[in-house]
């Protein structure tokens, strides 16, 4: 229960990862505005759904998101997760120890990534520079090429169907995203391959309005941790009873899984 556990916590890094080919990265404006059309301030729901070939029902996940000037806000109910990898016993230790909702900031002036659980009143700090490989030099700015491969309708909103080529240090990823004329370019659906899965994204509730600033701080009355790993850890030890080590030994094959990204979800 604990892997469950700890892939499911990790989630918010994860779905941000798969969405644009990688983990947090400062695009800059112009490489946004390639992404997200004309728009720097902006607040939606995305359905998101991950099917894999091999694993038969997808899994599926609504997340709220907020976006102003480069910084990225998404907000997820893990007991909202749908598909076959969803394991009940996770979704119920997940409540309890308080991490069934969480929202991810990512601060692209700042180049920080904010995880922050309010069933645990904390939060944890991480700078994706730090999550490089010793040996690996700073990544250089992505390159964005956009081609467009036809015209569609979606939601009743006009579209140009174009292909968003992304290539950096960590390879080429390929993106297909309907943007709405009628919005500003906004990327109303998108979709991407990685591996076996196919990552669809769909937008709705879109409001093209700028979000207050503050959804892109955590609350100053939260407790900050240093890593994902310290503030599971400090939810555990509410949990165990006196004496009790069991969760600490399960755990500790994953001490450094907030390096890596988090483990794949369903695996």
């Amino acid at each position: 229960a604990v892997i469950a556990v700890v892939a499911c916590v990790t989630a918010p890094a994860v779905f941000g990862q798969r969405m644009f080919g990688g983990g947090p990265r400062d695009f800059g404006s112009s490489q946004m505005a390639k992404i997200f059309g004309k728009n720097q301030a902006f607040t939606a729901t995305a359905d998101m759904t991950i099917a894999d070939k091999q694993r038969g029902e997808p899994m599926q996940m609504s997340t709220a998101y907020a976006f102003l000037k480069g910084n990225v806000r998404t907000e997820m109910d893990m007991t909202s997760m749908k598909g076959a990898s969803m394991q009940p016993q996770a979704v119920a230790q997940m409540k309890q120890m308080g991490m069934d909702r969480s929202v991810s900031i990512y601060r692209s002036d700042k180049k920080l990534l904010y995880l922050v659980y309010p069933g645990l009143n904390a939060y944890c700090e991480i700078d994706p520079s730090k999550m490089r490989q010793p040996d690996k030099t700073e990544q250089k700015e992505p390159k964005i090429e956009i081609t467009q491969v036809g015209k569609e309708t979606v939601d009743g909103h006009p579209c140009v169907k174009n292909k968003i080529t992304i290539t950096s240090d960590d390879g080429t990823h390929e993106i297909l995203a309907w943007q709405a004329a009628d919005l500003n370019d906004f990327p109303i659906k998108t979709e991407m391959q990685t591996g076996d899965s196919t990552i669809t994204t769909h937008f709705r509730d879109i409001k093209l309005s700028a979000p207050s600033a503050s959804l892109f701080e955590p609350p100053s009355e939260y407790k900050r941790f240093d890593s994902m790993q310290e503030m599971m850890m400090s939810s555990m030890q509410k949990m165990m009873p006196p004496g009790g080590s069991e969760p600490f030994a399960k755990l500790a094959p994953f001490t450094t899984f907030e390096m890596s990204g988090g483990p794949e979800l369903g695996t």
